[in-house]
């Protein structure tokens, strides 16, 4: 039996290093959020046909209007001295205009 989707909301967790990787395919971080807030269809992300433990696609539109995929992880685990904690946050990984259908 698979879990069921996560709800993702703002706020993302962010720093320099996944704000640039996001953005490699000229979406902004802007966009990103705006993707989030503007309630996407969250789907399982798969590899081969298997699914990706923590690893979501958020499907939606931008302000404006742009269709855009968002790839996060959720949830978000650190690692401290004291050992490993989850938190309730998403982590953007990559954002893409969504290709339309048939393409």
């Amino acid at each position: 039996m698979s879990k069921p989707l996560p709800l993702i909301e703002l706020p993302l967790d962010w720093d320099d290093w996944n704000i640039d990787h996001a953005q490699r395919h000229g979406i902004s971080r802007e966009e990103i959020e705006q993707v989030v807030r503007n309630m996407p269809d969250v789907r399982q992300s798969h590899r081969d046909g298997e699914p990706i433990l923590d690893h979501y696609l958020l499907v939606g539109v931008t302000d404006a209007g742009r269709r855009v995929t968002v790839v996060v992880l959720y949830p978000v685990t650190k690692k401290r001295d004291w050992g490993v904690h989850e938190l309730e946050i998403a982590r953007p990984v990559a954002a893409y205009d969504t290709p339309k259908r048939g393409s």
